[in-house]
């Protein structure tokens, strides 16, 4: 789940992010954050530390680690979508909290005497609470459209997101999604057929395509051919 919290200088809002990553990470969550500075001229680097002098050197990318502690320190700007792929990457947060950013396409909190966008969910109000079972509620649903094939089919009624919050609701199971046990999965081993019962297949075609819905240039493939040697 991504969420951004905006508002003005001094508003609060590293005091409400402080809150949720405090009261999200004693509950069991992981939470990674991301904060937008738009001041020309910031670095977070020291100029006179090694890593500076690599970067005044010309390295494009500089690696700080030491045993408590990894940095990337990439020497240009990058947009929200490539930061949040990055973080991805590193690791699985359940929570993304992004503080600034005010004009992304994003889930956001407003926070302070400051005008609500179309994407604003919450004004904070000390609400913190709602605010919590919230995003509580939207990370069980995401888990649980990780889990459907991502193929927005409809053939149950409804798309992915949809099907997700009724699975969460009570109202639906997994198993209700044609797609979760229906669709075609073939295994060959050393070019035999290897024979599947319909767990296991469905089991095989949520979890490839739970992690294929997540790479671009996936959207509208009918077929996929994976090849695994050992």
């Amino acid at each position: 789940m991504i969420l951004g919290v905006y508002g003005y200088s001094k508003s609060g809002k590293t005091t409400l992010i402080e809150e949720l990553l405090k009261k999200m990470v004693e509950d069991g969550y992981d939470i990674a954050t991301i904060k937008h500075i738009p001041h020309e001229g910031f670095s977070i680097d020291a100029e006179k530390k090694d890593t500076g002098k690599y970067r005044k050197a010309g390295a494009s990318t500089v690696v700080a680690s030491s045993p408590g502690e990894t940095a990337f320190m990439v020497n240009e700007g990058m947009q929200l979508d490539l930061i949040l792929k990055t973080i991805r990457t590193i690791s699985k947060p359940d929570l993304i909290l992004v503080e600034g950013y005010k004009n992304e396409n994003i889930p956001k909190i407003a926070v302070g005497e400051i005008e609500e966008r179309p994407t604003t969910v919450f004004k904070y109000d000390n609400n913190l609470e709602e605010i919590l079972q919230y995003i509580k509620n939207e990370i069980g649903i995401e888990r649980i459209e990780r889990q459907l094939p991502g193929l927005d089919c409809k053939k149950c009624g409804f798309d992915c997101r949809k099907m997700a919050e009724l699975i969460d609701a009570k109202e639906r199971v997994l198993e209700n999604c044609h797609s979760f046990s229906q669709l075609p999965v073939f295994l060959e081993g050393d070019g035999e057929s290897i024979p599947l019962g319909d767990f296991t297949r469905g089991m095989i075609a949520n979890i490839i395509n739970g992690m294929i819905s997540s790479l671009k240039g996936t959207e509208g493939v009918k077929e996929f051919k994976i090849t695994l040697r050992r």
